[in-house]
């Protein structure tokens, strides 16, 4: 929850000091982190979860995990480095940037411990790590924003705080569970890169699908449009958070069921956790035609009433969005994700092709239906290829 609402929480303070440019750039900044994070995370968590047999130690997950987020970093540097020569970016948005994917890059490498722990079924010992990093950055965010108005300084304190309670807590726990040691091997190394590559362009350009929106609005309307939508895409992305934290608990489970090739019970706890987001996000839609656009208005000190139409179709695509995260992790569990990335790779180029042009010539009307309608093609090619992992599972073991 406190994952999820970060955002929200924190840009309650900024909305009312400075709801245009510092607002504009702390969105934007979360939305390029939360791209960036992909690369840091690299697609390993569900893969880690899901290796019961332990075929890779640890020892090579961690050495991954400080390679990918280097790597994430790395990029951070270069995305805004080029924004800023091309004169896109001033200064301070560049700074600001980099500063989030710092913050992003400790939740990337912090996740690595907390995948083992839930390996060894000890989820709830990162959930309480999280919980206590999450509350104490969120109140010293909004505190510290509050009383100086700054906010490069504000992130730059927040990000030493965070690293700090990092190590700290996570070197706690971690030296008190017990999992299989042994020497790196390099060859392992690479085989987990090759095979969890994959799943990396796969949730990458899935990221990339959930914040498109922004980034066309980025490049072709103004800061204030591009804070006003993100006040009302704000629940969206909630939703998609909150939807990794209702299924990250199932993908032990569902792999034990798998490897057991129990299909009954797999399709059976698929359909579950699907009957449940398609209701979750019915009762959001409904929500947020009933009361969205009177609270968000109320929150974020800003006249939305204008987007009631536009929060109800981002909330069907948000909901469809949540529903392929959570066939993304299926697909994981199989083992099945090499040709999964094709599909992602066919729905982000048409959005890239077609979403500018949308924001154009629609404004934020034409951006909202655009994603509704590409999240709702990924949702039916990521089902369709699940049926078909299915199906060529009974064929094998028949």
């Amino acid at each position: 929850m406190l994952n999820s609402f970060q955002l929200v929480i924190i840009l309650l303070v900024i909305s009312r000091i400075d709801n245009i440019k510092d607002a504009g750039n702390f969105v934007i900044a979360y939305a390029i982190a939360n791209l960036l994070i992909m690369i840091g995370r690299y697609g390993v968590r569900q893969y880690q979860v899901s290796d019961i047999n332990e075929q890779f130690i640890f020892r090579e997950y961690l050495s991954s995990r400080i390679f990918t987020t280097i790597l994430m970093m790395t990029v951070a540097i270069i995305y805004v480095g080029i924004h800023y020569y091309n004169g896109s970016y001033d200064s301070e948005k560049s700074i600001v940037i980099l500063l989030v994917c710092g913050l992003k890059a400790v939740d990337a490498f912090e996740d690595v411990f907390h995948g083992l722990l839930q390996q060894h079924d000890h989820l709830e010992i990162a959930g309480k790590i999280l919980t206590i990093r999450l509350f104490t950055y969120i109140i010293e965010c909004m505190l510290i924003y509050y009383f100086i108005h700054d906010l490069i300084i504000t992130i730059v304190i927040c990000l030493l705080t965070t690293i700090a309670l990092s190590i700290i807590l996570n070197g706690s726990v971690i030296r008190t569970v017990s999992y299989k040691k042994g020497h790196f091997n390099f060859t392992h190394f690479k085989n987990l890169t090759v095979d969890c590559f994959p799943i990396f362009i796969s949730t990458f350009l899935q990221i990339y699908m959930a914040n498109a929106p922004k980034y066309s609005i980025d490049i072709v309307l103004t800061s204030k449009e591009q804070a006003e939508f993100n006040y009302i895409f704000m629940p969206v992305f909630v939703i998609s958070l909150l939807s990794t934290f209702i299924y990250q608990p199932l993908v032990h489970k569902l792999a034990i069921i798998w490897n057991q090739k129990d299909l009954k019970k797999f399709w059976l706890l698929i359909l579950r956790q699907t009957v449940i987001i398609a209701i979750l996000t019915l009762l959001c839609m409904i929500m947020g035609y009933l009361l969205g656009i009177p609270v968000l208005s109320l929150l974020y000190s800003v006249d939305l009433s204008a987007y009631k139409s536009e929060l109800v179709i981002l909330l069907l695509g948000g909901g469809l969005m949540a529903a392929v995260n959570f066939f993304t992790m299926v697909i994981t569990v199989t083992r099945y994700q090499k040709n999964l990335v094709w599909g992602y790779l066919l729905i982000s180029l048409l959005f890239l092709l077609g979403g500018k042009k949308a924001a154009i010539s629609y404004g934020i009307m034409g951006i909202s239906s655009f994603y509704t309608l590409a999240s709702a093609c990924l949702t039916f090619v990521v089902i369709i290829y699940i049926c078909i992992i299915v199906k060529l599972s009974k064929i094998k073991s028949s």
